[in-house]
């Protein structure tokens, strides 16, 4: 049986939640490595204040490319479309794009791979071109979300990376 102090925390946290909850407009889609690098290289992603430069270290970058190879699954982006542009704001995932180029473009070279160790000492380009063809390709989800504002936007990029 639920008590009388009970009963109203639970109806003030209800309210709270209803009073509280955000209506927000997005969508899913895939872009394959090669679009998702051009598109950083192209200013077609805004890159907000909020986020550090690249701060994963070599042996993460390696490792979230080991990754890819090795098929795992990669978590989603999140981005904002950017009114009256054809750019998208990045929220979340930076990091992760900003590794691929740096693949991409052999200024990363693999290293302290452990699962793939035949791989330390790799660029982009020691790879063959079927190999960076299928590496280029694959999807990387990307949630975007539409009419949106900073708040919202600064608020999920601190509640995913709050530590």
């Amino acid at each position: 049986m639920v008590s009388v102090f009970q009963q109203e925390s639970i109806t003030k946290a209800e309210e709270q939640i209803a009073e509280k909850r955000q209506s927000i407009n997005y969508d899913t889609i895939a872009f394959d490595i090669e679009t998702m690098v051009k598109y950083l290289e192209e200013d077609k992603i805004y890159v907000p204040d909020y986020h550090r430069g690249l701060i994963w270290d070599i042996t993460r970058q390696s490792r979230f490319i080991e990754s890819i190879f090795l098929g795992l699954p990669i978590p989603p982006l999140f981005a904002a479309e950017i009114r009256d542009s054809h750019r998208l704001e990045i929220i979340d995932g930076l990091q992760r794009v900003r590794s691929l180029a740096e693949f991409m473009t052999n200024k990363l070279q693999l290293t302290n791979l452990t699962t793939l160790d035949t791989l330390n000492g790799f660029s982009f380009n020691n790879f063959s071109r079927s190999l960076q063809r299928k590496f280029k390709h694959n999807s990387i989800r990307i949630i975007i979300l539409s009419d949106t504002n900073e708040i919202i936007k600064n608020d999920m990029f601190n509640r995913i990376n709050n530590n």
